[in-house]
Parts: C-alpha cells; sequence; structure tokens
C-alpha cells in the first residue's frame, strides 16, 4: 500500500513538473515572440528615423543652396537696382535740363505783359516737360500770341514742342506773316510732316500739333487769326463769342485741306481773348471722375472776365485744383488770358 502510494506521488509531483515546465516554455516562446515583434517594430522605427534624418539633411542642403541662391540673387538685385537708380538720375537730370531749355524757348510772363500789359498765362505740364507750348512776339505792328498742344506729353511732347518753336522762329516774322496765320500754319504743316517723315525714313508719322494764332493790330483794333484743331474765346460784358478754325492739326491728317483759313475779327477795349490747349477740359475730377469739359471751362472764364488778370489766374488754378483732387493729372494744361487794351 505504501508503495502504491508513493508511487501516485511521484507521478502526481511529476505531473506538476510537466505542467510547470509547459507554463515556462509557453512563457519563454511568447516572449521570444513578443521581443522579436518589438525589435522588428524597433528596426522599422529605426529605418524611418534614418529615412527622415536623411530627408532632413538633403532638406537642410537644398534649403542652404536656395539660401545661396537667394543671397546671389539679392546681390545681382542689388547691383540692377544701383544701376537703375544711377540711369533715373542721369535721366531726371538731362530732363530737368531739358526743362531749362524749354522754358527759355517758351515766352517768360514778364516778355508777354511787355507786349501784353494786362495777361496771365496757366501753364501746367503734367510732367516735368511739356507737350503744349506758348510763344508771343512782334511782327512789325502786330502783337502775337501763339498757343499750341502737341501729341503726346512728358519727353516725346517736349521734342515736339521744340520743334514747333523752332519753325514758328522761320515762318513768323514779317508784318505779312502776322496779316496770314493761315499760311502760317500751312509751312507749319508741311515742315513738320517732312521733318518727322525725314526723321523715320519715309516712314508715316500722325504726330502733329493743335496750334491757335493771333495777330492783334491795337491801332485798327482787329485780329488776325489761324485755329488747328483748337477753339478760342473772346468775352465782351459776359457774353462768349466761339472762335473755330479748321479741325485738322498741323500735320498728318485723314480729312486733310490744302490750306488752313485766315479769319479777321474786330475786338474792343476790355475783351478778355483766351487760348488753350485741351488739358483743362479733358481732365478728370469730381465725385464721378469725369471730364471738366469745354463748356465749364467757358461758364467758369465767364465766371472771372471782368477780373484782374492775376485774380483770374489764381482762381482758374484753385479751380481745377479743386475739380482734381486725388486724380492724377493726364495731360498738359496751357490757358494764357488777354485783356485788350
Amino acid at each position: 500500500f505504501l508503495e502504491q502510494r508513493k508511487l501516485k506521488t511521484t507521478i502526481i509531483l511529476l505531473c506538476v513538473v510537466l505542467v510547470l515546465i509547459c507554463v515556462l516554455v509557453s512563457y519563454i516562446a511568447r516572449s521570444l515572440r513578443i521581443r522579436k515583434q518589438n525589435n522588428a517594430i524597433l528596426m522599422l522605427k529605426n529605418e524611418m528615423l534614418n529615412q527622415q534624418k536623411t530627408e532632413i539633411e538633403t532638406q537642410r542642403d537644398e534649403i542652404e543652396m536656395q539660401k545661396n541662391e537667394i543671397e546671389i540673387q539679392k546681390n545681382i538685385i542689388t547691383e540692377q537696382w544701383q544701376e537703375v537708380e544711377t540711369v533715373n538720375k542721369n535721366l531726371i537730370q538731362s530732363i530737368n535740363y531739358a526743362q531749362r531749355i524749354q522754358r527759355a524757348a517758351v515766352s517768360k510772363i514778364e516778355e508777354v505783359r511787355a507786349i501784353f500789359p494786362e495777361c496771365f498765362v496757366f501753364y501746367r505740364p503734367r510732367d516735368i516737360v511739356s507737350g503744349d507750348f506758348y510763344r508771343c512776339g512782334r511782327c512789325g505792328k502786330y502783337a502775337v500770341m501763339i498757343t499750341a498742344d502737341c501729341t503726346g506729353h512728358g519727353i516725346p511732347g517736349a521734342f515736339l514742342s521744340m520743334l514747333g518753336l523752332s519753325g514758328l522762329k522761320e515762318f513768323m516774322v514779317t508784318e505779312y506773316d502776322a496779316e496770314n496765320p493761315g499760311i502760317v500754319l500751312d509751312k507749319m504743316k508741311e515742315f513738320i510732316k517732312t521733318t518727322l517723315i525725314s526723321s523715320q525714313k519715309g516712314k508715316i508719322i500722325d504726330d502733329g500739333m493743335d496750334m491757335t494764332i493771333c495777330s492783334y493790330d491795337f491801332e485798327k483794333m482787329i485780329m488776325h487769326y489761324a485755329i488747328a484743331a483748337q477753339t478760342a474765346f473772346i468775352i465782351r460784358n459776359g457774353e462768349v463769342t466761339r472762335l473755330k478754325g479748321d479741325p485738322m492739326p498741323v500735320g498728318r491728317y485723314v480729312r486733310e485741306k490744302e490750306h488752313f483759313q485766315s479769319f479777321t475779327i474786330p475786338i474792343q477795349k476790355g475783351d478778355m481773348i483766351y487760348t488753350f490747349s485741351d488739358g483743362i477740359q479733358d481732365q478728370p475730377g469730381g465725385p464721378d471722375r469725369r471730364k471738366f469739359l469745354q463748356k465749364n471751362l467757358q461758364a467758369l472764364l465767364v465766371s472771372f472776365a471782368d477780373k484782374p488778370a492775376d485774380e483770374q489766374c489764381a482762381i482758374l488754378d484753385q479751380s481745377i485744383s479743386a475739380w482734381r483732387g486725388n486724380t492724377p493729372q493726364i495731360d498738359d494744361m496751357t490757358l494764357v488770358g488777354i485783356r485788350v487794351g
């Protein structure tokens, strides 16, 4: 009996040991599997980290290259800007010099008042130099005033204005010229067309100028005038006489006529005679940014025509500035007012 009991105990112990061994083997196998999985995950993470590190290093190198390129571009832009500044400075100096030449070519207000004692000149270039010009002088007994508006403004307009002044110096000389301003415009037209075509090697050029020539004979109290594509006003006791000549400019024109017309009109003491370019009437302004228009210019001139010349000029300046507001000036502005004495 004792031996059987001992055998039974031994078998039980062996079973327990076997169970423990199985549990231990299972635990060890599970631990190894988990460790293998963790190692695989760790290796994957290491690979990802290495890849990210490589990407970061590549991006760093690219950023460094871009930084160097930006620095190079910055230096290039700085050099180009300095070149532009130098060119701009030289250009402005040249334009300012051209302005002095142009100012010397047009009549000074003192010269105008030596011929027309009560007058004013409203002269406002859009840029430093102007495509508008005016010129006064004497041809024998005649006092002559010329206003002109050349194609364009700024430097191109200024060059054309100097060409116009050069032609007038040649063609407006004698009393005959003053008595026949239409003939002067004819000569100017051919001069402008020939000069521009020859300068462009035969190419057709549409540039030209609008011009008004008024020749005053204060002994006979008459005025000879010719007008190319402009309008002039005579205001007498609040009444307006509009002077219109030929619609074609001085230069090439589609509906060109052979000759400009000359007109003669009586004048009276106290008359205000206004000649002008289209810069004022075409200037946008007001709440709707619309053009000032010639009818409003006419009404404005009528409103102050009885006032002294300097006061008229001041009112005109204030009125145009108020109309413009913050709107940029779009064209050269010229208006000459002369009172017949």
